[in-house]
């Protein structure tokens, strides 16, 4: 039996510069033309990948790309992300947020 762990696959130096800072230009066509197939699988992969993973895609796009406009998001100081291990990967506690409405 092999594991796979996307944790760490997906903090690879060898495949993410930087991997612990966000920058979202790393799935940008020129970032993801040299990089191996299965470095990112937030849905697993092969014949087994998750069915909703296009729908979950779409989905936060257009969620952000209606409260980006509107409003800033920004993560509170005093309450810091911890990682829950679970059978997926989420934010222990939640994922504390201040949010404050952009002036259009």
């Amino acid at each position: 039996m092999v594991g796979i762990s996307p944790y760490v696959t997906h903090r690879l130096p060898e495949f993410w510069p930087d991997p612990e800072c966000f920058d979202p230009l790393r799935f940008s066509s020129e970032m993801t033309a040299n990089r191996p197939r299965f470095a990112y699988l937030p849905f697993g992969g092969g014949p087994r990948q998750c069915i909703g993973n296009n729908f979950a895609l779409v989905e936060a796009q257009l969620i952000f790309a209606t409260l980006v406009p509107r409003f800033r998001l920004r993560a509170v100081p005093e309450r810091p992300v911890k990682v829950e291990p679970t059978s997926t990967l989420r934010p222990k506690d939640g994922l504390w947020m201040t949010i404050e409405k952009r002036e259009l």
